[in-house]
């Protein structure tokens, strides 16, 4: 068959549409890396189970105007180790008070739990008298709480410490979706 018998393939503008939005997201994500915006973090531990595991790898929204909000997962610095980095939920902010009481952690008097779960129990050998949160602190909790180093360990931390909300996790696969 000769050249010109046969028939030249066209691209579908379905297609073509896809390819650019692809390559737009690719350029986005690219120039938010270099920006600082977006920063890429490994999970390393299991203490945000069933949310994150250990090795998962996330994108983090790194903006320098960023505010905690109650209950985001955040990448913040290691207050025991400042060369590395945490992944915990917020679970409580500046003003709130926080203490455990019958083996419950309570936050300005309910019981804390991560969204969608039920209060689970704190290890009995966790202790917290009432505190109140100065400004500028924040309670940070892993979403396993029986098994998590966290401000009940290390006390609250300073907001400053944090680097972004965790947006989603890319790594590995099976598990990419967004972190809630």
């Amino acid at each position: 068959m000769s050249d010109e018998a046969k028939p030249k393939r066209k691209v579908s503008r379905l297609r073509y549409a896809i390819s650019l939005a692809v390559l737009v997201i690719v350029l986005l994500v690219y120039a938010g890396f270099a920006s600082g915006r977006i920063g890429n973090y490994e999970v390393i531990s299991n203490s945000m189970l069933p949310t994150l595991r250990k090795g998962d790898r996330v994108l983090v929204d790194q903006r320098h105007n960023y505010v905690p909000a109650d209950g985001d997962v955040v990448a913040l610095e290691d207050p025991e180790d400042t060369r590395g980095f945490l992944t915990k939920r917020i679970g409580a902010l500046s003003g709130q008070t926080v203490e455990i009481s019958e083996g419950y952690l309570l936050v300005d008097g309910k019981e804390w739990a991560p969204p969608g779960a039920s209060p689970v129990p704190v290890p009995p050998d966790r202790h917290l008298d009432a505190l109140t949160l100065e400004e500028d602190q924040v309670f940070v909790l892993g979403d396993n709480v029986q098994n998590s180093e966290d401000s009940l360990a290390f006390g609250p931390v300073s907001a400053k410490s944090i680097k972004g909300k965790v947006l989603l996790i890319y790594w590995p696969p099976a598990r990419m979706g967004r972190v809630r």
